[in-house]
């Protein structure tokens, strides 16, 4: 019913705020923890400066397994920042399993000796739910504590939690008054969530240039995110000049540090030529990339590749099983396309009720095509109860989005009084609509509508002109129509 569809949704310069990243928001400078030593216990300080400066080294090599190993004996002596940097390696899974449980143990453990970076952690950790029974009354009073003590991230979180109004009233105004304080303090998340704030509007009048200055200063102190950012408004021009190489460049950037959105922006770089030799291999290599992490427009554009077999070998199978993935995220273009694979049979058993269902989902969404394709599945009964009624409800929502098919469908049901009384006036305007695009079946429509009449009245002028146009375009009904208008002197120069 329909062809394959895939509007890549970077083309769409959108901008959302920031939920606090999946990472912990402790940061802790391994060279400053040495410095701590200094106030431990004497008897065992040399102790315990040897193992800074192990973990230092192993740090500095990306030893990982090496750090953990040092931190968990300095923590185990009762080193509170040795305790938060542990937890944060448990939550992120460096050196050691990802134990979300352990995270907030080690957390807990240095937040209960003060320390502001383990109280603004364990903040986190109850706001997402993380290894502890999710509490936003614990999360806010928790990063209120650090806050209190300045602590960047402390004040970053409290700023989060107003801006979700998780936990307290939401107040974008006191949203940007902690993260301008965080920034102050250093919070590179701050920065990028003040860029997020002026590119929405969110407490400030909408500035596109203030939010390219924030971002960038968070892209400079290398945010992924912020980076990704930056490509998008280097795309579309938004708060600077449009500069599609810069978009590659900042694009590459984010899609380095491992960020999915900037791996999705790359894949659509490379498959539009843009600031970038067009390349469909490379495309599809960064469009796995993100659509591995989950990114659902990444999947729908792998699939479009194994669909169309542009960039990769085609393989409906792949096709419907990265749609699958998408659709499964609520992606409705994904659940759209997933509906005709299953009304096709591509790379699944042939199943129009299930083809129906995807639809539904899809057009419950607003997407045109799913639309569209509900209107043909009623009005012929395939894969759900035949219905003229709701085969010209679905038609008309897809045609009032200016989709073609859904206007012929409309313009049909109305011209024949299928689902309504017969309407001559809304199948003329339906059809009108679809001929501005070019679309030969609604000439000769028109064609027909003004042969025999609106209101039962012929316009022979009208019909004569719509059936040359359909003629014109190979239409072989309409020259049929123009023959015998001509044998009956309907067609002639006066007539013209």
């Amino acid at each position: 019913m329909s062809d394959f569809e895939w509007p890549p949704k970077s083309q769409t310069a959108t901008y959302s705020p920031r939920k606090p990243r999946p990472g912990p928001a402790l940061c802790l400078a391994l060279v400053v923890l040495a410095g701590f030593l200094l106030f431990g216990p004497v008897l065992n300080y040399y102790q315990q400066w040897s193992l800074s400066k192990k973990i230092q080294a192993a740090y500095l090599a990306k030893d990982y397994a090496g750090e953990f190993r040092q931190l968990t004996v300095l923590a185990n002596m009762g080193n509170l920042d040795a305790q938060g940097y542990l937890g944060g390696m448990y939550w992120r899974g460096e050196g050691t399993a990802q134990n979300d449980e352990q995270a907030v143990h080690w957390w807990r453990k240095s937040a209960d000796g003060g320390n502001a970076e383990a109280e603004a952690a364990l903040s986190q950790a109850y706001s997402l739910g993380r290894g502890v029974k999710k509490d936003n009354d614990l999360a806010v009073s928790l990063a209120r504590k650090a806050a209190d003590k300045n602590n960047a991230n402390g004040e970053y979180q409290l700023g989060v939690f107003y801006s979700l109004g998780q936990g307290l009233t939401k107040s974008d105004e006191q949203a940007l008054y902690w993260w301008r304080k965080a920034l102050d303090a250093g919070s590179v998340e701050a920065a990028y969530s003040l860029g997020q704030v002026y590119f929405n509007g969110l407490g400030v009048k909408k500035d596109d240039k203030m939010g390219v200055m924030w971002t960038r200063r968070a892209a400079d102190k290398g945010h992924p995110e912020a980076a990704y950012v930056l490509s998008k408004a280097y795309k579309f021009g938004l708060g600077l000049e449009k500069d599609s190489q810069l978009a590659a460049v900042w694009a590459r950037k984010a899609s380095d540090q491992g960020n999915a959105n900037g791996q999705y922006m790359l894949g659509n770089l490379y498959h539009e030529g843009d600031g970038l030799a067009q390349d469909e291999r490379l495309a599809v290599q960064w469009w796995t990339k993100s659509a591995t992490s989950g990114v659902s427009q990444a999947q729908s554009a792998v699939a479009y590749a194994y669909a169309t077999g542009k960039g990769v070998a085609r393989n409906d199978e792949e096709a419907a099983s990265w749609w699958l993935k998408a659709a499964n995220q609520g992606d409705a273009g994904a659940q759209s396309n997933l509906g005709n694979v299953y009304s096709q049979g591509l790379g699944v058993t042939k199943n129009d009720a299930t083809a129906a269902q995807w639809w539904l989902k899809a057009a419950n969404q607003g997407d045109a095509r799913a639309q569209s394709n509900l209107g043909v599945a009623y009005s012929k009964g395939i894969g759900l109860a035949k219905s003229d009624a709701d085969a010209l409800l679905w038609w008309k929502k897809a045609a009032g989005q200016g989709d073609v098919r859904g206007q012929l469908g409309a313009a049909y049901a109305y011209a024949n009084g299928r689902g309504t009384a017969r309407d001559g006036k809304a199948a003329e305007f339906w059809w009108l609509a679809a001929a501005k695009t070019g679309s030969v079946d609604a000439e000769f429509g028109l064609g027909t509508l003004y042969y025999f009449g609106i209101d039962g009245t012929p316009n022979y002028p009208e019909a004569a002109k719509w059936f040359l146009k359909a003629a014109e375009h190979g239409n072989a009904q309409a020259k049929t129509y123009i023959e015998l208008m001509k044998q009956n002197g309907l067609l002639d120069s006066k007539t013209l």
